[in-house]
C-alpha cells in the first residue's frame, strides 16, 4: 500500500541522513583544520594563492553539503507531513466498512455486531462477534436469513443451531451448566417438539412434546438405568408409565389426573403376575395375580391394607373363599 511505502522510505532517508552526517565535516573548523602547517616565516605570494583558492573550495563544497542537508530535511519532513495526512485515523466507538470496487459494503466492523460479511447483494452472510448472551458465530443464506449458529453463554456452555429459510430456529445441539449433552428440535413456531438429553445419572432420555412445548412422551434410560416409558396428559402430568426396575421387576402404572397411581401391573421377581388396584390415597384395596405354576388368587384390602377377602385356587384346582375380620381372624371358608 501506498502508507506503507511512503513509511518505508521515509525510515530510509533518515537512517541515510544521519549517516552522511557522521562522514561529511560540516563545519568551517574542521575545514580550516585541514589547511597545511608551515613553519614560522612570512608566506610568499605563490603559497597565499595556494591556500586561498583551497579554501575557496573547501567553503564551495561546505556550502554545498549545508545546502543538501537542508534539502533533505525539506524533504523528509514533506514526507512526513503526507504520512501524517495519509495515515488512517484511529477509531474509537465507531463503525469500520469496506467497500468493495462499486461502492457496496461488504464488511463492516461494529461495537455492537461485531464482524459482519455482506455478498454482493448486500445481505450479512456471516456474522462473528458478542453479544449479551455471550460470544458466536452466525452464517446466513443469500437472503441475509440466519440458517447456522455457534454460541457460546455467559455460562461458558456451547450450543450449535440449526435454523430454517425464515430464520427460525429447527435443531440444537448443547450443553447444559452441568456439562450434560442435549439435542433439541423444534416446529415452525418455534416451539420444542422432541429433545434428547441426560437424566440425573447421566441415561439418555428421548421427550416429545405437544404445540404447546408440553412433554407428552418419554422413554430411555431413568434411575440406575432402567429402561422407563412414560406418557403425559395436556397439563405435563404422568398418567401412564412401564418400567423395568432395578431388581428385574416389570412395572405398569396407570394415575389419575391428580398423578396418584391408581393401577399397577408387574411380574414379580418370584415370578408371579399381578394387578393392584389402589385408591386415591394411594393404598391397596384390591389385588388379583397368578402364581408361577398357574394358580389364580383375587385378595380385597381394607383402608389399613389387612387382606379381608380372598378367591384362590388350591393345589387340586379347588375354588376356595375366605373372609378374616379386623385381627386377621379366618370368619368365614368356603368350601
Amino acid at each position: 500500500m501506498l502508507i506503507n511505502r511512503i513509511q518505508r522510505v521515509l525510515g530510509r532517508m533518515i537512517f541515510l541522513f544521519f549517516v552522511w552526517l557522521s562522514v561529511v565535516p560540516t563545519t568551517a573548523q574542521e575545514a580550516a583544520s585541514s589547511v597545511p602547517v608551515r613553519p614560522h616565516r612570512p608566506p610568499t605570494v605563490q603559497e597565499l594563492s595556494v591556500d586561498l583558492e583551497q579554501m575557496a573550495q573547501r567553503q564551495k563544497a561546505l556550502e554545498r553539503t549545508v545546502y543538501l542537508g537542508g534539502l533533505a530535511l525539506v524533504v523528509l519532513l514533506a514526507l512526513f507531513i503526507l504520512w501524517r495526512k495519509l495515515r488512517p485515523p484511529l477509531l474509537e466507538g465507531q463503525e469500520f466498512v469496506l467497500r468493495d470496487g462499486s461502492g457496496r459494503e461488504r464488511m463492516r466492523l461494529s461495537a455492537e455486531k461485531g464482524i459482519e460479511l455482506r455478498n454482493v447483494g448486500g445481505e450479512v452472510q456471516l456474522q462473528l462477534g458478542l453479544q449479551l448472551e455471550g460470544g458466536g458465530l452466525v452464517l446466513c443464506d443469500d437472503e441475509g436469513q440466519p440458517r447456522l449458529r455457534l454460541l457460546v453463554g455467559l455460562d461458558g456452555a456451547p450450543q450449535l443451531e440449526l435454523c430454517d429459510d425464515e430464520g427460525t430456529m429447527r435443531a440444537s445441539l448443547a450443553l447444559g451448566e452441568d456439562g450434560a449433552p442435549g439435542l433439541g428440535f423444534y416446529g415452525a413456531d418455534g416451539q420444542p417438539r422432541a429433545g434428547l438429553g441426560s437424566g440425573k445419572n447421566g441415561g439418555m432420555m428421548l421427550s416429545f412434546m405437544d404445540a404447546e412445548g408440553r412433554i407428552r412422551f418419554q422413554q430411555g434410560l431413568g434411575d440406575e438405568d432402567a429402561p422407563e416409558l412414560k406418557l403425559q396428559d395436556a397439563s405435563g402430568r404422568s398418567r401412564a408409565s412401564l418400567r423395568v426396575r432395578a431388581d428385574g421387576m416389570c412395572l405398569l402404572e396407570l394415575r389419575d389426573e391428580a398423578g396418584s397411581t391408581r393401577t399397577m401391573i408387574g411380574v414379580l421377581d418370584e415370578g408371579l403376575a399381578w394387578m393392584g388396584l389402589l385408591d386415591g390415597r394411594q393404598r391397596f384395596r384390591a389385588g388379583m395375580g397368578t402364581r408361577h405354576d398357574g394358580r389364580p388368587r383375587i385378595d380385597l384390602y381394607d383402608e389399613d391394607g389387612r387382606t379381608r377377602a380372598t378367591l384362590h385356587l388350591d393345589d387340586k384346582g379347588t375354588a376356595k373363599l375366605e373372609l378374616t375380620d379386623d385381627d386377621g381372624a379366618s370368619r368365614f371358608r368356603a368350601p
